[in-house]
Protein backbone atom coordinates (compact mmCIF):
# COMPACT_ATOMS: atom_id res chain seq x y z
CA UNK A 1 0.00 0.00 0.00
CA UNK A 2 1.61 3.17 -0.58
CA UNK A 3 0.95 6.20 1.42
CA UNK A 4 1.29 9.76 0.78
CA UNK A 5 0.89 13.00 2.28
CA UNK A 6 -2.82 13.45 0.97
CA UNK A 7 -3.34 10.57 3.12
CA UNK A 8 -2.02 12.26 6.21
CA UNK A 9 -3.79 15.46 5.11
CA UNK A 10 -7.27 13.91 4.94
CA UNK A 11 -6.54 11.97 8.66
CA UNK A 12 -10.30 13.13 10.93
CA UNK A 13 -9.66 11.53 14.25
CA UNK A 14 -6.42 10.84 16.54
CA UNK A 15 -7.47 6.96 15.75
CA UNK A 16 -7.47 7.40 11.83
CA UNK A 17 -3.89 9.21 12.58
CA UNK A 18 -2.92 5.54 14.67
CA UNK A 19 -3.84 3.70 11.91
CA UNK A 20 -2.10 5.39 9.21
CA UNK A 21 1.40 5.71 11.24
CA UNK A 22 0.78 2.10 11.87
CA UNK A 23 0.99 1.37 8.37
CA UNK A 24 3.61 3.82 7.56
CA UNK A 25 6.00 3.87 10.41
CA UNK A 26 8.39 0.99 9.02
CA UNK A 27 8.68 2.51 5.59
CA UNK A 28 8.32 6.65 6.21
CA UNK A 29 11.76 7.21 5.58
CA UNK A 30 12.24 5.09 3.18
CA UNK A 31 9.39 5.91 0.92
CA UNK A 32 8.51 9.59 1.91
CA UNK A 33 11.44 11.50 3.53
CA UNK A 34 14.16 10.06 0.89
CA UNK A 35 12.29 10.43 -1.76
CA UNK A 36 10.35 13.74 -1.50
CA UNK A 37 13.31 15.48 -0.02
CA UNK A 38 11.67 16.57 3.25
CA UNK A 39 14.56 18.80 4.98
CA UNK A 40 11.85 20.16 7.63
CA UNK A 41 13.51 18.08 10.41
CA UNK A 42 17.12 19.27 10.15
CA UNK A 43 15.89 23.26 9.32
CA UNK A 44 14.19 23.21 12.24
CA UNK A 45 16.76 21.75 14.60
CA UNK A 46 19.04 24.00 13.27
CA UNK A 47 16.80 26.79 13.91
CA UNK A 48 16.44 25.57 17.64
CA UNK A 49 20.12 25.49 17.47
CA UNK A 50 20.45 29.24 16.41
CA UNK A 51 17.85 30.86 18.38
CA UNK A 52 17.89 29.42 21.58
CA UNK A 53 20.43 29.80 24.50
CA UNK A 54 21.08 26.41 26.31
CA UNK A 55 18.65 24.19 27.51
CA UNK A 56 18.89 20.94 29.28
CA UNK A 57 15.78 19.64 28.85
CA UNK A 58 14.08 19.27 25.46
CA UNK A 59 10.16 17.61 24.44
CA UNK A 60 9.72 16.76 20.68
CA UNK A 61 5.68 16.74 19.90
CA UNK A 62 4.82 14.59 17.70
CA UNK A 63 8.15 12.84 17.44
CA UNK A 64 7.21 10.35 14.56
CA UNK A 65 10.74 8.37 13.45
CA UNK A 66 12.87 10.86 15.34
CA UNK A 67 14.33 12.79 12.85
CA UNK A 68 13.99 16.01 14.34
CA UNK A 69 15.77 14.49 17.32
CA UNK A 70 18.61 13.11 15.28
CA UNK A 71 19.40 16.01 14.20
CA UNK A 72 18.97 18.12 17.47
CA UNK A 73 21.77 15.43 19.16
CA UNK A 74 24.22 15.99 16.43
CA UNK A 75 23.62 19.87 17.47
CA UNK A 76 23.20 19.62 20.86
CA UNK A 77 25.06 16.45 22.18
CA UNK A 78 24.33 17.11 25.61
CA UNK A 79 20.99 18.22 25.86
CA UNK A 80 18.54 15.15 27.20
CA UNK A 81 15.55 14.58 24.55
CA UNK A 82 12.33 13.10 25.28
CA UNK A 83 9.66 12.54 23.03
CA UNK A 84 5.72 11.82 22.28
CA UNK A 85 3.78 10.62 19.82
CA UNK A 86 -0.02 8.99 19.25
CA UNK A 87 1.76 5.93 17.59
CA UNK A 88 3.40 3.20 19.12
CA UNK A 89 4.97 2.23 15.66
CA UNK A 90 6.79 5.40 15.07
CA UNK A 91 8.02 6.03 18.49
CA UNK A 92 9.77 2.36 18.06
CA UNK A 93 11.46 3.63 14.81
CA UNK A 94 12.19 6.97 16.77
CA UNK A 95 13.76 4.43 19.90
CA UNK A 96 16.00 2.98 17.15
CA UNK A 97 17.83 6.18 16.53
CA UNK A 98 19.53 6.00 20.62
CA UNK A 99 18.61 10.06 20.67
CA UNK A 100 15.76 10.23 22.99
CA UNK A 101 15.69 9.34 26.98
CA UNK A 102 12.13 8.57 27.44
CA UNK A 103 9.41 8.10 24.94
CA UNK A 104 5.82 8.63 25.69
CA UNK A 105 2.63 7.37 23.56
CA UNK A 106 0.42 9.84 24.30
CA UNK A 107 -2.77 11.72 22.44
CA UNK A 108 -2.57 15.00 23.03
CA UNK A 109 -5.73 16.14 22.43
CA UNK A 110 -6.17 15.26 25.76
CA UNK A 111 -4.51 16.38 29.02
CA UNK A 112 -0.73 15.54 29.06
CA UNK A 113 0.45 13.38 32.31
CA UNK A 114 3.07 11.12 33.21
CA UNK A 115 6.14 13.13 31.50
CA UNK A 116 9.16 14.80 32.96
CA UNK A 117 7.99 17.94 32.91
CA UNK A 118 8.75 20.56 33.20
CA UNK A 119 11.04 20.86 29.95
CA UNK A 120 13.30 24.16 29.48
CA UNK A 121 11.85 24.09 25.83
CA UNK A 122 9.65 21.88 23.46
CA UNK A 123 9.56 21.76 19.79
CA UNK A 124 7.40 19.86 17.31
CA UNK A 125 6.98 19.70 13.59
CA UNK A 126 4.34 18.39 10.66
CA UNK A 127 1.90 18.34 14.12
CA UNK A 128 -0.29 21.53 13.78
CA UNK A 129 -1.82 20.71 10.07
CA UNK A 130 -4.38 19.37 7.90
CA UNK A 131 -5.92 15.69 9.17
CA UNK A 132 -3.52 16.35 12.71
CA UNK A 133 -3.47 18.43 15.60
CA UNK A 134 -6.00 21.86 15.65
CA UNK A 135 -4.32 24.69 17.22
CA UNK A 136 -6.22 24.54 20.23
CA UNK A 137 -4.51 21.55 21.55
CA UNK A 138 -1.34 24.09 22.81
CA UNK A 139 -3.48 24.89 25.67
CA UNK A 140 -2.67 21.16 26.27
CA UNK A 141 1.24 21.53 25.60
CA UNK A 142 1.71 24.47 27.87
CA UNK A 143 1.89 22.51 31.03
CA UNK A 144 4.76 20.54 29.40
CA UNK A 145 7.54 23.85 29.33
CA UNK A 146 8.53 25.99 32.70
CA UNK A 147 7.95 29.25 32.54
CA UNK A 148 10.68 30.92 31.56
CA UNK A 149 11.07 28.01 28.50
CA UNK A 150 10.91 27.69 24.89
CA UNK A 151 8.22 26.70 21.97
CA UNK A 152 10.01 26.24 18.60
CA UNK A 153 6.50 25.60 16.46
CA UNK A 154 6.43 25.23 12.83
CA UNK A 155 2.70 25.21 11.72
CA UNK A 156 1.37 24.34 8.15
CA UNK A 157 1.53 27.69 6.11
CA UNK A 158 -2.36 27.59 4.83
CA UNK A 159 -3.46 26.08 8.23
CA UNK A 160 -1.83 28.68 9.89
CA UNK A 161 -3.70 31.45 7.80
CA UNK A 162 -7.00 29.29 7.68
CA UNK A 163 -7.15 28.65 11.47
CA UNK A 164 -5.50 32.07 13.06
CA UNK A 165 -3.02 30.74 14.93
CA UNK A 166 -1.33 33.72 14.97
CA UNK A 167 -4.08 35.47 16.61
CA UNK A 168 -4.89 32.47 18.93
CA UNK A 169 -1.37 32.07 20.22
CA UNK A 170 -1.24 36.15 20.89
CA UNK A 171 -4.35 36.10 22.79
CA UNK A 172 -2.50 33.47 25.55
CA UNK A 173 -0.27 36.44 26.06
CA UNK A 174 2.91 34.61 24.58
CA UNK A 175 6.49 36.43 23.83
CA UNK A 176 6.86 35.91 20.35
CA UNK A 177 10.43 35.93 19.71
CA UNK A 178 10.99 34.91 16.51
CA UNK A 179 8.55 34.23 13.30
CA UNK A 180 9.52 33.30 9.64
CA UNK A 181 8.53 30.98 6.80
CA UNK A 182 10.63 28.14 5.57
CA UNK A 183 10.50 25.61 2.64
CA UNK A 184 9.43 22.10 3.67
CA UNK A 185 10.56 20.14 1.03
CA UNK A 186 14.09 20.27 -1.19
CA UNK A 187 13.98 22.15 -4.28
CA UNK A 188 14.03 19.06 -6.12
CA UNK A 189 10.44 17.62 -4.81
CA UNK A 190 7.16 18.69 -6.01
CA UNK A 191 6.11 19.88 -2.71
CA UNK A 192 8.89 22.69 -2.80
CA UNK A 193 6.18 25.10 -2.72
CA UNK A 194 5.25 24.10 0.50
CA UNK A 195 5.83 26.07 3.71
CA UNK A 196 6.01 26.20 7.15
CA UNK A 197 5.36 29.21 9.88
CA UNK A 198 7.87 29.16 12.24
CA UNK A 199 7.69 30.60 15.49
CA UNK A 200 9.94 31.09 18.44
CA UNK A 201 8.14 32.64 21.97
CA UNK A 202 7.84 31.34 25.59
CA UNK A 203 4.69 32.09 28.22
Amino acid sequence: MDIGLNDAYSLKTPEDNKQLYAKWATTYESDFVATQGYQHPKIIAELFHNQLPEVKKVIDIGTGTGLVGKYLHELRPNVTIDGIDISPEMLAEAAKKSVYRNLYERDLTNTVSGTDAPYDALITIGTFTHGHLGIEVIDNLFPLVSKAGYFVIAINEKFFHEHNCLEFLLARKIKLIHMDKVHVYAESSEHHDSMNVVMVFNQ
